[in-house]
């Protein structure tokens, strides 16, 4: 899988000169005029955050190639097919990534699954808050804090910035964008927080109580397509036990019938 996904994909493009919007004072947004594409759109929330969280470009520095980045990964997801192009490279933890690693073949590949685990993590902690401990309802001395995640991601960011200085025989502007973003993590993971909270504003804060009752009605509506779809199947077995009379078919009569009962105990079944 992790090879037929990996032929013949190309990198983001190379980091982009822009504006030096870091520092001073940034004029207010306005959504009609400023707003032309969704990619400067999210570049100019990525620039607002940093001066607005006090960590402003080329502070420690010069990273707007970063800024640059960071815009481009955040308009690919709305993009349903960077999606398509990378839901095969994910790892659920670090083993399973590993272990795509060892399935590869070229440099350029591990350079991709780590480029995109990294990525991944990223948008998780910072944007889409996946990771969120108030998700988890069960929770243990096994639940992994964020901090981990987002130590993993920079961990990823740090190894896909070796592969690509190997590939480019050398530091390339690619190697040294991912260098800083790994260097620099909790700083890009604090600027695109404070982003989701006040510009993109498309991640609802549920309290405990309705993420109760949203899971309670999920499951409700699992349980009755459950119950639709064995009742259906019992009934195509039904109608072929009836018009043929097969004893094999009777068997499977009373299997389905069972299932069926399984997930809905009000349903009595008697051979006519």
């Amino acid at each position: 899988m992790v090879k037929r996904r990996l032929k013949d994909k190309s990198d983001y493009p190379a980091t982009a000169s822009t504006t030096r919007k870091g520092r001073g004072r940034l004029k207010r947004l306005d959504f009609d005029a400023d707003v032309q594409t969704s990619y400067f759109f999210m570049l100019n929330c990525l620039l607002h955050s940093r001066v607005q969280t006090g960590l402003e470009s080329n502070t420690e520095r010069y990273d707007e190639d970063v800024n640059v980045y960071l815009a481009h990964l955040l308009n690919s997801h709305i993009d349903p097919k960077y999606f398509l192009s990378t839901a095969d490279l994910i790892g659920r933890d670090d083993s399973d990534v590993f272990r795509m690693i060892e399935q590869c073949e070229t440099d350029r590949q591990r350079y991709r699954v780590y480029r995109v685990n990294a990525d991944y993590l990223l948008m998780a902690v910072a944007v889409f808050d996946i990771f969120e401990e108030r998700h988890c309802h069960h929770r243990s001395v096994f639940h992994i804090p964020k901090t981990v995640y987002i130590a993993r991601a920079a961990a990823y960011y740090g190894l896909a910035a070796s592969y690509a200085t190997k590939l480019g025989r050398g530091t390339t502007g690619i190697s040294e964008t991912l260098a800083k973003i790994s260097d620099g993590i909790e700083s890009y993971v604090r600027i695109l927080m404070y982003m989701r909270g006040q510009y993109l504003r498309f991640i609802k804060r549920y309290s405990d109580g309705e993420l109760f009752h949203l899971e309670r009605s999920i499951e409700d509506i699992r349980k009755a397509e459950v119950i639709e779809d064995r009742r259906n199947k019992f009934l195509d077995v039904y109608h072929a036990w009836m018009n043929t009379r097969d004893d094999h078919l009777k068997e499977r009569l009373f299997e389905t019938a069972r299932l069926l009962r399984e997930v809905d105990p009000s349903f009595d079944f008697q051979l006519p």
